[in-house]
């Protein structure tokens, strides 16, 4: 069966590390998120990753061990978009709100290619950014690729 990915992380050797999902719902509840990786498991068509993102406009929820986690799990991290993305979103003319998907998918697409390859400077002890250390999500993609709209 053929996968497909908003947006595929790899690491330097090309191993599949982090899947993300990007949809445009704001104030999603905890049941909604969790259901909404329900569906992505149940129709296979979530890539088997170590990590995966549902990335919404105002929150990240980001699940370790994504692939052998039960459906009903709930996310690891629950992280505010706001804080991660603040250089981000304060060059985009639209309020995050208004965003579409396409927009929301090429600006997490961009902060992760400005990532992996070390284009911004990361303070480990930010604590916006402390879940993609404590995760151990920033060693696993470090130095590796970004692919958008992804067949994996």
């Amino acid at each position: 069966m053929i996968r497909h990915a908003d947006i595929a992380v790899y690491d330097p050797d090309g191993k599949l590390q982090l899947v993300v999902s990007v949809k445009t719902k704001t104030g999603a509840s905890q049941k909604w998120v969790i259901q909404r990786r329900q569906k992505l498991l149940s129709h296979a068509v979530m890539p088997d990753a170590p990590y995966f993102l549902l990335a919404l406009p105002d929150y990240f929820y980001l699940w370790m061990h994504a692939s052998s986690a039960g459906e009903q799990a709930p996310p690891d991290y629950v992280i505010q978009v706001t804080e991660t993305l603040a250089s981000y979103i304060d060059d985009l003319s639209l309020s995050l709100n208004d965003v579409t998907e396409y927009d929301l998918e090429m600006l997490i697409a961009s902060w992760l290619e400005h990532l992996v390859n070390g284009e911004i400077e990361i303070d480990p002890h930010d604590e916006a950014l402390t879940w993609l250390f404590d995760s151990g999500l920033f060693a696993a993609i470090q130095n590796g690729s970004v692919a958008i709209e992804a067949t994996v």
